[in-house]
């Protein structure tokens, strides 16, 4: 049994992965809806994983496989949780292009969150690149061979 947490930028596939493993029956849960909350840092609203709602997934999980994504300032406290962290990275040119392609949602299309995208790629990368156990670079790495490269991990 594995919990396995994907974690990458935005336009990095995350999401894509997650509906191919639900297509093929895993157990998947894209943090992004049900288990955020808004808060205020600094004069500034930031959006974080709500502790409680993940903890509470987590444990109802643990005696079976589950694959969650999210990327989130807090999602470091939840480490210990996890028998895998993967990060799914890309070439800026290409996770902007994805961006502006999908229909799904529209982060990153208008200039204010485009710039927080860059300042991700500049600045939060590094970060997760230092906390992941495996990278899987999906700029060339098509959705099939990341959900190969995932499904080895359970």
């Amino acid at each position: 049994m594995a919990i396995i947490f994907i974690t990458g930028l935005s336009g990095v596939g995350k999401s894509s992965a997650l509906v191919q493993l639900e297509k093929e029956g895993y157990n998947v849960v894209d943090t992004d809806y049900g288990y955020v909350k808004s808060i205020r840092n600094e004069g500034v609203e930031e959006r974080i994983w709500d502790e409680e709602k993940i903890t509470r997934l987590l444990e109802q999980y643990k005696h079976s496989h589950l694959i969650i994504s999210g990327c989130y300032s807090n999602q470091g406290k939840f480490n210990h949780f996890f028998d895998y962290i993967v990060l799914l990275k890309a070439d800026l040119n290409v996770m902007l292009d994805r961006i502006n392609k999908r229909t799904s949602h529209d982060y990153g299309k208008n200039p204010e969150e485009r710039a927080e995208v860059i300042d991700s790629y500049e600045n939060v990368l590094p970060l997760l690149e230092k906390r992941s156990d495996i990278i899987i670079d999906t700029t060339h790495n098509g959705i099939n061979e990341v959900c190969r490269r995932l499904k080895e991990l359970l």
